[in-house]
């Protein structure tokens, strides 16, 4: 039996727009509950329970370990097969408003640096001043016992540097702030 929004998605496009930093899109057409489309690609798409509590994705036959972690309005973060992933479900006019509000914004704004998940900064590898280039590391975080190298996304200077070494940070704090460099 569909619930209530199940119905409402069937038979309309949405957009799975990614919170990494390349910030990919990718478009789809929803049929019923099962059934997607992508890039002209059909595709059958179920989630399964198995007996012992575990959620699997199931995605044309082939099966993978899966978890819902959180979801905020539209913002869902998943588990799948060990890996998490970060997305907004949008309709076109949502996405068209959300471009139209990040042009807005003003042109020297930097970026902020934040937690992709929870863990303990291993290292901080910029001082306030510092000068950054895309790629340029910014912090060492440790999370399931994995180091993780945090980078720069974009040329700017350090404004704020907003953890220490040895600090434990939840996901989405705020790690590091850099601004646009003066022209």
């Amino acid at each position: 039996m569909m619930d209530s929004n199940t119905q409402n998605i069937q038979n309309r496009t949405l957009i799975a727009v990614s919170n990494n930093q390349e910030k990919s899109s990718y478009e789809f057409q929803v049929k019923n509950q099962y059934e997607f489309s992508s890039k002209g690609r059909k595709l059958k798409v179920e989630m399964v329970e198995e007996a012992d509590g575990i959620m699997l994705i199931s995605c044309e036959g082939v099966r993978y370990p899966f978890e819902i972690v959180s979801i905020k309005q539209n913002t869902y973060e998943v588990m799948v097969n060990g890996v998490s992933y970060t997305f907004t479900i949008e309709t076109p006019f949502s996405l068209k408003r959300r471009q139209i509000l990040a042009a807005q914004k003003p042109a020297d704004a930097g970026e902020e640096l934040r937690a992709p998940m929870p863990g303990k900064i291993v290292s901080v590898l910029v001082k306030p001043g510092q000068e950054v280039q895309p790629g340029t590391a910014l912090v060492v975080l440790e999370a399931m016992k994995m180091q993780n190298t945090l980078s720069a996304t974009e040329a700017g200077i350090v404004g704020t540097v907003a953890v220490k070494e040895g600090q434990t940070v939840s996901k989405d704090d705020l790690l590091v702030e850099t601004k646009k460099p003066k022209a």
